[in-house]
């Protein structure tokens, strides 16, 4: 939605001089074309008079018609010079500094001629333009509307403005003035076109598409409607039909060069090719297409192939080009650098993001994101995410008929989990175990897999665990919702949440009755269309209910399963694993994103305690290893003492976790995967306890494991724990074998006995549903909880 200048060119006056006779002539020769012999006539003009204003100008025309842009320039700042009062000359001269890309010198000629004629419409019109280049977007839109009250019927400010407002989701407001425009002027497809873009950025694609397929049936070789189609139909993976329409729109000849470009790097995004969509829109930008929000985007492709460092440089790019926006900028600025534990101006831009955020228009931000945040609480958390739910909205008021009843008795329960990570995944690391445990004389398991087939050991196990296992891969949301209907499941549990490749659209379409959210996102989904949370009373203490939005059903014991099936490589020796043969080591393999200042000041304060102690860290990436060395030099921490442990196969990142003596825990986001992995392999996991859910898991799994005695309360307690145990070698032991006798007899280690409470809950579930009840607090049935 770009702003358009008007370029019309206002005919010159002939000067009052004995040369009016030869100016007439050059005057006729430009309006017939005649360049040559026009400037002829006016190098004879101004060699009787150099400064006559009006030849000047001709002069000015007839270089920007060849295309001389410097010295179309030259000519008119000459024109200004002899004659300040020139109003076409000033906004010419506006129009040419603006198209060779300098809206501040283009905005001060806009104004100036303002000066001159305060109801010029035009002159407003364009001066909006250049205040939205620069980002002044309320100046823009101030310019805009007067342009507008000047001339009412004059569209090309109102567009801008519509398109101003979108730029500051400001989106009822374009939308309403994109209606106007369509019944004042009916035949303009460019007004539908971004009419139908405000319906797609608010979620109503039906909407959007009937938008588009209108300018195809008045216009079927109209590219940019056919481009627009298309990125509406990949939102609902209908991915071989858009393809189609892109193709159609690039050899039409229609398509913009920037618009076809952007659409391709959507196109290949949704194709799972991140790298082939940077390339495409690096080439928009750099012809031209270039805006903040492209930057953003670019910036989480970078993301998804890993690639922070260039995530965080063209963020930075776009905040030093365009300012702080759009209002995501900050949040993704902020998030990028976390994950590569780059702490610059860490301090003053999580304080303003954090002011942002509990403020009265937060920024956007994903709701997993904010997980990492310190600061923020379950009710800071809650509103968040309910502001990033409100894109489902519309998709849930066209929700799938529902049935037309529930589960007769004699049937068994249908339950369906909903993942993309059935693979060599954390998710299914931990729950491989109950799945294969549910009771297949009472429950009929189905699961519906959006993920890779990576033809793993993993994969293998899970395809025999379920009873049936469907692959939805291909199908569209709507498809995939249908089939999940069909199936007739009672109640479907989702195991992704807001996190990395989940397709809450399915859910969205409410396809069971019973809607459940469980263990791969900690925290609330704040949608009408999920039920239930399953959780524990650690994580998420009863009277902490009001800052979710499902009904909490409670597991007696931790929320989270392990799995005791998992295969263990041979131990490595201390030096195949990098680490040297004597110190004490400490280890956190959290992902780094995970670690804060804070909680590595703690850390490096313990090496200098601690002598010879070691940290053990994961890091994937060369970017992370420096920052994390640097930070500890400033600390003076001899860089040698942190080890970095590369990413290794499951097996064999099992079997090195047992040279670490103690895994110290991050805060607010703490282990959890990590934390399972170091208990079942004996190691003790040190942890600090915060307020929200995401703070809380390391704490329930060390409560259901039977060492509450590892859970601390605040930094400064966490820190003494963990000098007492590294300085105390009996006091370690004595955790140590307590973990090892744990590990035979505590429930947490028992997936079968999950697997009951389990399946207890899903019966209570569904017998509410029966009994024609809605969805509330189902506590454990045993009464069993745990507490910190």
């Amino acid at each position: 939605m770009k702003s358009r200048v008007s370029k019309s060119l206002m005919a010159p006056q002939p000067p009052r001089d004995d040369v009016r006779r030869r100016f007439i002539q050059a005057r006729e020769h430009y309006g017939a074309g005649r360049l040559d012999e026009a400037e002829r006539a006016l190098r004879k003009v101004l060699k009787r008079a150099p400064k006559a204003p009006e030849a000047l100008y001709l002069m000015g025309l007839i270089a920007a018609r060849r295309g001389s842009k410097e010295a179309a320039e030259q000519w008119l700042r000459q024109c200004t010079v002899a004659a300040p009062d020139h109003l076409p000359a000033r906004i010419n001269l506006g129009n040419l500094l603006l198209s060779r890309g300098d809206p501040a010198a283009a905005e001060a000629c806009y104004a100036a001629a303002i000066r001159l004629e305060p109801r010029h419409p035009v002159a407003h019109y364009n001066r909006g333009c250049c205040l939205s280049a620069l980002g002044r977007l309320q100046d823009a839109m101030d310019a805009y509307r007067e342009s507008i009250r000047l001339k009412p019927d004059f569209a090309e400010p109102a567009i801008n403005l519509a398109s101003v407002l979108c730029e500051c989701e400001r989106y009822a407001e374009a939308e309403a003035i994109y209606r106007d425009l369509i019944r004042s002027h009916p035949g303009r497809h460019d007004v539908r076109l971004q009419l139908g873009k405000v319906s797609h950025l608010t979620g109503r694609l039906g909407e959007a598409r009937e938008h588009y397929e209108a300018i195809l049936r008045a216009n079927p070789n109209h590219a940019g409607a056919r481009l627009a189609l298309a990125s509406a139909l990949l939102v609902d993976r209908r991915v071989d039909e858009a393809a189609e329409l892109i193709k159609q729109a690039g050899a039409s000849g229609g398509a913009r060069k920037t618009e076809l470009l952007i659409t391709l790097a959507s196109l290949r995004a949704a194709q799972g090719d991140p790298r082939s969509a940077i390339k495409h829109l690096t080439d928009a930008i750099e012809a031209g297409a270039a805006s903040p929000q492209h930057f953003l985007t670019l910036a989480g492709w970078y993301g998804e192939i890993r690639d922070r460092a260039k995530a965080v440089a063209v963020l930075e790019q776009s905040l030093a080009r365009f300012g702080e926006r759009p209002a995501g900028l900050l949040p993704a600025l902020v998030v990028n650098q976390r994950y590569l534990c780059d702490w610059r101006g860490s301090e003053e831009r999580l304080g303003r993001l954090l002011e942002q955020l509990r403020g009265p228009s937060p920024p956007p931000i994903s709701a997993f994101a904010a997980l990492f945040l310190p600061g923020l609480t379950a009710s800071d958390l809650r509103r968040l995410t309910r502001a990033e739910a409100r894109r489902f909205d519309a998709l849930a008021a066209s929700a799938l008929s529902a049935r037309s009843s529930v589960a007769p008795s004699p049937r068994r329960l249908r339950i369906g989990y909903l993942s993309s990570d059935l693979h060599e995944h954390a998710t299914a690391y931990l729950t491989a175990s109950v799945f294969e445990a549910h009771d297949r004389a009472r429950f009929e398991v189905f699961a519906y897999s959006y993920g890779p087939d990576d033809q793993s050991a993993t994969r293998r196990r899970l395809l025999d665990a379920f009873e049936h296992f469907v692959d939805i891969r291909e199908l569209g949301h709507t498809q995939a919702a249908t089939r999940i209907r069909d199936d007739e499941i009672d109640i479907l549990v989702d195991l992704k949440g807001y996190t990395r490749g989940a397709r809450t659209e399915i859910l969205a379409l409410r396809p069971a009755p019973i809607q459940v959210n469980w263990l791969g996102y900690p925290g609330t989904m704040a949608v009408s269309f999920m039920d239930y949370l399953i959780a524990d009373p650690v994580v998420i203490p009863p009277e902490q209910a009001s800052s979710y939005d499902e009904a909490l059903a409670y597991l007696p014991d931790a929320y989270a399963p392990v799995d005791p099936r998992r295969k263990v490589a041979e131990t490595p020796g201390r030096a195949a694993a990098g680490l040297p043969e004597e110190g004490f080591v400490f280890c956190c393999f959290n992902n780094p994103r995970k670690i804060t200042p804070e909680v590595f000041e703690r850390w490096c304060r313990l090496l200098h305690a601690v002598p010879g102690s070691l940290l053990w860290l994961f890091a994937s990436q060369d970017a992370v290893i420096d920052n994390l060395k640097q930070e500890a030099e400033r600390r003076g921490i001899d860089p040698r003492r942190l080890v970095l442990a590369p990413r290794v196969p499951q097996q064999e990142h099992l079997a090195r976790l047992a040279l670490a003596d103690l895994m110290l825990d991050t805060l607010p986001y703490n282990a959890h995967t990590t934390a399972s992995d170091a208990l079942w392999m004996g190691v003790p996991v040190l942890t600090c306890v915060g307020d929200t859910f995401a703070s809380r898991v390391a704490a329930s799994l060390l409560g259901a494991a039977g060492l509450p005695e590892l859970i601390t309360s605040s930094l400064d307690d966490y820190e003494a724990e963990a000098l007492r145990l590294a300085t105390h070698p009996m006091a370690l032991a004595g955790v140590r074998q307590r973990l090892a006798i744990a590990r035979k007899t505590a429930p947490y280690f028992d997936p079968a006995g999950f697997a009951r409470h389990l399946e207890a809950l899903y019966v209570r579930m569904h017998e509410r549903l029966a009994a024609g009840l809605g969805p509330q607090m189902l506590m454990p049935d045993q009464g069993q909880t745990s507490g910190v």
